[in-house]
């Protein structure tokens, strides 16, 4: 991606962030950002049995794609960009699980949920995965998240031809009790087994 794009992205970024109304965890060192909210959707069984209802508060998770894009600036390899993408994500729930449990309404928050179509490898990490209905909300999300990946990735344009047009978007979700007992800094992230 060449400096005037990502200039560019940079600006924009700033004025989606205050638009959604998103928080950092640690900006410039964590890849997630995310907003509380009530769930919309179906049903949510974890992996742990929590069950996530239409209107139970959460922690609506996103991955910071500006912040990656910066981070692979300059990286050609298909690999190294996985390899650090799920790096980041490892060193980035700890500081999530720490961040959830300093909320004053941690008690009533039942869970992390996001909307993603890089969703391959993150079971191990403790997420649980469903679908996610074709509204024109989530037509729109996968659109701009195709997009993303196209901008992100060094073989973006490749990769997206090789999927099919189809791709699912899926929610990944994992309860707060089981992202607060694998997560909790100074505990080793399980994920760095596989």
């Amino acid at each position: 991606m060449n400096t005037s794009l990502l200039m560019l992205w940079g600006c924009w970024d700033e004025i989606y962030q205050r638009c959604t109304r998103l928080t950092y965890i640690e900006k410039g060192n964590n890849i997630f950002r995310v907003v509380v909210l009530r769930y919309r959707g179906e049903t949510l069984v974890t992996t742990d049995n929590c069950i996530i209802h239409d209107g139970d508060l959460i922690l609506k998770l996103h991955i910071h794609n500006y912040y990656f894009a910066t981070l692979c600036k300059g990286v050609k390899d298909e690999l190294r960009v996985a390899l650090l993408l799920r790096r980041h994500i490892l060193q980035s729930l700890p500081k999530l699980a720490t961040f959830l449990n300093s909320m004053e309404n941690k008690d009533q928050i039942k869970g992390i949920v996001g909307t993603t179509m890089l969703h391959k490898g993150v079971t191990p990490l403790g997420f649980s995965i469903s679908d996610v209905p074709m509204t024109w909300f989530f037509r729109y999300k996968r659109w701009y998240l195709r997009l993303m990946l196209r901008i992100v990735h060094p073989n973006g344009k490749r990769r997206l031809q090789s999927w099919n047009h189809e791709r699912p978007l899926k929610r990944v979700y994992m309860s707060k009790e089981f992202l607060l007992n694998r997560y909790a800094e100074g505990k080793q992230p399980l994920g760095e087994s596989y």
